[in-house]
This record gives structure tokens, sequence and C-alpha cells, in this order.
């Protein structure tokens, strides 16, 4: 496997959530799957790494999230099919996508990369990185992340951000200092793709 690399990074486009949007048209609606140039050549480079799909749907005051659900480990861009189907379908948040919702959606993805353990708990920028929090207590070890958007869109400080993802990591103790001290930062950074329905129904195949 060959992991995902600067010069990788300027060849990617927004193509990559059309691929998306073609496992999920296939998968409901029996659509026709296209091979696409750029995935084809990222599959033919054996590239790989940790990557997230996430799904939107357009509501009146706004979008709101359909499913995420991707992977911290590096996983063959060829398997990017999978994490489109357990997004989309497979979120234990939500009911399953139905066709009915398509016109409504659209599909981010983020590929991960530049992963740096944090010098400290505040060793990291809102905005640029995603961070990893992980620690143990009482014999348990817990862990969560947020993509790089996601304390930047909340407003969050970075005390927030840490403190919910303890919260998000399934931990229901008190969140003292002593527990603040353990918790171990990863930050990393992400490249977004963006794609909606009707910007991806105007594309040549």
């Amino acid at each position: 496997m060959v992991a995902i690399t600067e010069d990788i990074i300027r060849d990617i486009d927004n193509s990559l959530c059309a691929s998306c949007f073609d496992v999920l048209e296939h998968t409901l609606n029996g659509e026709r799957l296209p091979k696409r140039t750029l995935l084809k050549h990222l599959i033919s480079k054996d590239v790989s790494c940790p990557f997230f799909v996430t799904w939107m749907t357009t509501m009146p005051n706004g979008e709101e999230l359909r499913g995420c659900i991707g992977t911290l480990s590096p996983e063959p861009i060829s398997r990017l099919g999978h994490y489109v189907k357990m997004s989309a379908f497979n979120d234990p948040r939500f009911e399953p996508i139905v066709a009915g919702e398509l016109p409504r959606l659209s599909c981010g993805l983020s590929l991960l990369h530049s992963y740096e353990k944090a010098k400290h708990r505040d060793d990291w920028e809102i905005g640029t990185h995603g961070i990893i929090v992980e620690f143990d207590y009482n014999g348990r070890s817990y862990s969560a992340t947020y993509l790089p958007e996601v304390a930047k869109e909340h407003n969050m400080t970075k005390d927030v951000a840490i403190k919910q993802l303890i919260r998000k990591a399934g931990f229901r103790g008190e969140i003292n200092e002593k527990l603040l001290s353990s918790v171990e930062v990863t930050r990393y950074q992400s490249t977004k793709l963006r794609m909606t329905y009707s910007e991806y129904k105007l594309l040549d195949i």
C-alpha cells in the first residue's frame, strides 16, 4: 500500500465524491456503476489513507448530518465503496438513507493525513487540525475524534472540544484536571472534498 502524499493530494478532486454517489445510486436504484478516472488511478497506485464519508441533507433551516463513518487507520482507497454504504445505511445514529432523499443529499469525503502527537492537549489549531483523544480510566481505554472542521463549525474552544470528545468516547465520570492531564492528543489534517447531488447529476461520466 502507498501512503497518501502531497503529490497525490494535489491530484485529488471532487470526482471522488462522484464515485461515492455512484455507489449510493447503484445500491439504491440499480444504476450502472461507472469507473471514474481518478478512482481508477488511485486504486492502480494502491493508495491508502484514513478517510471518512459524510452525508448531509438539506433542510429548510440548513444542512443536517445524515450519516458519517470512516476509519482512523489507513485503508486502501479501493475500500471507499464499503464506507460509502456503511455511512449511508449503517450509522447507528440514523435510519438508512432511502432513494427519495437523494436530491437533498450532499457528500463529503475527508482524506486524513499529517498525523502528529501533540505536545500537550492544546497543541493544535481550530480549523486546521482534527484531533484524536485517548485515555485510560479504571482499566478501560477510551478514544474519540473530531474532524478538522467540527470545532470551527460549532464554535468550540479547545477546552470544550476536548471535554466533548471525552464524552463522545463514552466516559460518564467526572471530568477533572487529573483526568484531563492523562489525555493524549493526536492531531491530523484532512483534505475535504464535497459535492451536492445536483452537481453530481450535471457531470459527464
